[in-house]
């Protein structure tokens, strides 16, 4: 008689139980989410390292050229009909810039008319692009689209990096080495400095603490956080009650640039109980991109650098006030302790700051804040 030999109850379950091992390991270390976010990101960088050597050729071939672009314009690879971006919700940038988008016909043309308002197809023996490139994803909602801005023959080309593994600090990390001021986004170019910062408050976006993501994260406080609009001005954030705010991304500092703090802001009721007053401008961030580093160099909340309002106890009846102050350089080691707002004479950081964050806190009542600008002079 011939024997056929049979796998056993116990030995299919110990079968089934190691099969599911292996799945649910291969699902952990091949995330494939994870997979399409880093797909994604090396198409970006190619993208965006091409487009950068296609504008190098271009200014070569065409050393008369004065301007790649408008000054004070974010041309971004959306799609849209209106030239100023406005069927899009995208981040307010501070006064004169503006947004500028192609039509969905144009927008991949090379012959000026595209999102990047560069003509390839004049170039000597041929474009060097055969269409102009656009995000993989290419949306408003997470900032997934590419821009280009430009001041004289210097530009920079930029997009936000989507895995955390190419964030500032991560295991394939991409972005702290490009040479750029901004340590969300991959940016190309011949300066990396040209794009701006602003925080005008449409929206109050919120981030959890180190994570280095555009948004606030609440230090203390309790206060509530609205955004509101009135007769006079659109779109202000109101905070009740005492609170202190910092914004989460990191800028690169570079002690040879000089930084303008604007702020915008106005006591719009007085408190029943405490103390009012308001303060605003950077928290310096050490080397590792985490430690904070105050004015005496300690990583403690407290004798941050404080630029624009210190303290100021405003007055309900003079409405808005809109405080200045310049930051640059390095004290030796100390940073400076009062309002510098002279630009030749400006603010000095702690000798150990390498990133600076905005920060915000404001005491007892209510209080209106309209705007913060960060701007490189």
């Amino acid at each position: 008689m011939i024997r056929t030999k049979g796998f056993t109850l116990l030995e299919l379950l110990i079968t089934i139980g190691i099969l599911a091992v292996l799945a649910t390991t291969a699902v952990l270390v091949i995330n494939p989410v994870e997979y399409l976010r880093q797909s994604r990101d090396t198409r970006r960088i190619g993208d965006l390292d091409a487009i950068s050597k296609a504008i190098d050729l271009y200014t070569i071939n065409k050393p008369a050229i004065a301007e790649l672009g408008t000054v004070s314009i974010v041309y971004i690879s959306l799609p849209d009909t209106s030239s100023t971006c406005g069927s899009h919700s995208l981040p307010l940038l501070p006064s004169p810039w503006q947004y500028r988008c192609a039509t969905t016909a144009n927008l991949q043309k090379v012959d000026g008319t595209g999102w990047l308002p560069i003509n390839f197809s004049s170039v000597s023996g041929g474009a060097p692009l055969a269409t102009l490139p656009i995000d993989p994803v290419n949306g408003a909602a997470n900032l997934q689209y590419y821009a280009f801005t430009a001041s004289g023959r210097k530009y920079e080309v930029f997009s936000v990096i989507e895995s955390e593994n190419n964030f500032l600090g991560g295991p394939n990390d991409k972005i702290s080495s490009d040479g750029g001021d901004d340590f969300t986004r991959y940016e190309v170019g011949s300066d990396l400095t040209i794009a701006p910062w602003s925080f005008e408050f449409d929206a109050f976006p919120l981030a959890t603490s180190g994570s280095k993501k555009p948004g606030w994260y609440k230090i203390y406080g309790d206060s509530f956080v609205s955004i509101e609009s009135d007769a006079e001005t659109a779109n202000f954030l109101r905070l009740t009650t005492q609170v202190w705010y910092e914004w989460q991304e990191n800028i690169l500092y570079n002690p040879n640039s000089v930084y303008k703090v604007e702020v915008r802001a106005r006591l719009f009721a007085d408190p029943a109980v405490g103390y009012k007053f308001i303060y605003t401008g950077f928290v310096g961030v050490a080397a590792n991109g985490v430690s904070r580093s105050n004015i005496t160099g300690a990583s403690g909340t407290n004798a941050q650098h404080f630029r624009g309002f210190r303290g100021e106890e405003l007055d309900v009846t003079s409405g808005w006030t809109i405080a200045t102050d310049y930051s640059g350089g390095y004290g030796s080691p100390q940073g400076t302790n009062t309002n510098c707002t002279d630009p030749n004479n400006p603010c000095l950081m702690h000798a150990a700051v390498r990133y600076i964050r905005p920060l915000l806190m404001v005491g007892e009542g209510t209080t209106d804040i309209d705007y913060i600008k960060v701007t490189k002079q």
